[in-house]
């Protein structure tokens, strides 16, 4: 009998011990998060991101990547970008598990990725530093109207002045504009934001000189030649 008793005993601990296992292989091989569908890769989470490419002295392009976790397609995909200096909310599509955004720099972001079936990533923070970003000097302005050298009428009483001016990272911001009768004339207005400046007054039989300050965003400057015009 008491040989009977140990026998039973025995086969309960070894039930026992197989039901513990099965509990520990599971447990091992389940994720952590078992909701999320869809695992973010690229910008990591809580860092600085230094990389992408270049737009402008306040904007970059980065690639955003992600994946699905398993071997279901949940696309199409919505990314959603939050600004969280302003809270400022945009949903990007996408069939890929990758999306190219232009991004500001010096700003805090966060994202997170949602796709059909309910299915959902965990939200990842970043902050976009972007890469090195290098700044080209406006070109020098020209003059359009009246060109250098021009005699205009004798009767005119007054005069429009147009130029132009080329920038390679197209962020010309404005313009100074300097005239007057002398070969290095004084400044007659700043900050001009288009590339004309119209009805200065102007004499028969004089000459008039003038030239342009164009600016960019970033404090690049260029200065164009004196140009000069007559009057009859």
């Amino acid at each position: 009998m008491k040989n009977s008793w140990t026998l039973l005993l025995t086969m309960l601990v070894c039930l026992s011990c197989g039901i513990d296992s099965d509990v520990l292989n599971y447990s091992s091989s389940t994720p952590i998060d078992e909701g999320l569908d869809i695992l973010l890769l690229y910008p990591l989470n809580n860092t600085e991101v230094k990389d992408g490419t270049s737009i402008s002295a306040t904007e970059s392009r980065l690639i955003f990547e992600w994946t699905n976790n398993g071997e279901n397609d949940f696309s199409p995909y919505n990314l959603e970008l939050v600004n969280l200096s302003n809270n400022d909310t945009v949903i990007y599509e996408s069939v890929e598990t990758m999306s190219a955004i232009n991004l500001l720099r010096d700003v805090n972001y966060s994202w997170t990725v949602t796709g059909i079936s309910n299915s959902k990533s965990e939200t990842w923070l970043f902050y976009n530093i972007g890469p090195d970003y290098e700044s080209n000097s406006p070109l020098p302005a020209i003059a359009i109207s009246p060109v250098s050298g021009a005699s205009i009428s004798q009767t005119s009483t007054a005069v429009n002045l147009i130029w132009e001016s080329e920038d390679g990272d197209d962020d010309i911001i404005g313009y100074d504009l300097y005239f007057g009768e002398t070969e290095e004339p004084a400044l007659l207005v700043s900050e001009i934001t288009t590339s004309r400046y119209n009805d200065i007054p102007v004499e028969a039989g004089k000459t008039y000189y003038w030239k342009i300050v164009t600016k960019d965003s970033v404090g690049n400057e260029s200065t164009s030649e004196v140009f000069n015009f007559s009057v009859g």
